[in-house]
């Protein structure tokens, strides 16, 4: 979705999701602006509902990933694209890291789950 985002209207595009899925994709044929005002779009996955919803973001708040594909398949003149947002990236980064560390410790607080009297997995077997 976002490659497509970005080709068509030759902006960022910025896709979220709720799960660690988020990315970021550059256009892969045109070099960046000197002003980037109006040229980031950012787009949510509301997984429920299955809609995708446009997502308005402050300037120079975090913002996910480069998308490996834009890694792999952009050509050589739109190399500085992701060098204009590596501190947003960054923050970003640093910030699902904390979540990380946190959620692994709330995991380590639980005690973990006995499905050995449980015989609901036994169609399984």
């Amino acid at each position: 979705m976002g490659h497509l985002i970005t080709c068509a209207y030759d902006m960022v595009c910025i896709d979220l999701t709720r799960y660690g899925f988020s990315e970021t994709f550059f256009p892969l044929h045109t070099a960046p602006p000197t002003n980037f005002d109006g040229r980031i779009m950012c787009v949510g996955w509301l997984a429920k509902s299955k809609y995708f919803v446009q997502v308005y973001l402050k300037p120079g708040c975090p913002i996910s990933p480069t998308s490996l594909e834009w890694a792999l398949h952009h050509t050589e003149i739109v190399d500085t694209w992701p060098g204009r947002f590596v501190d947003m990236i960054h923050i970003f980064e640093r910030l699902n890291n904390i979540e990380k560390e946190s959620n692994a410790e709330k995991s380590r607080l639980e005690p973990p789950i006995d499905l050995a009297g449980d015989s609901s997995f036994d169609v399984f077997i």
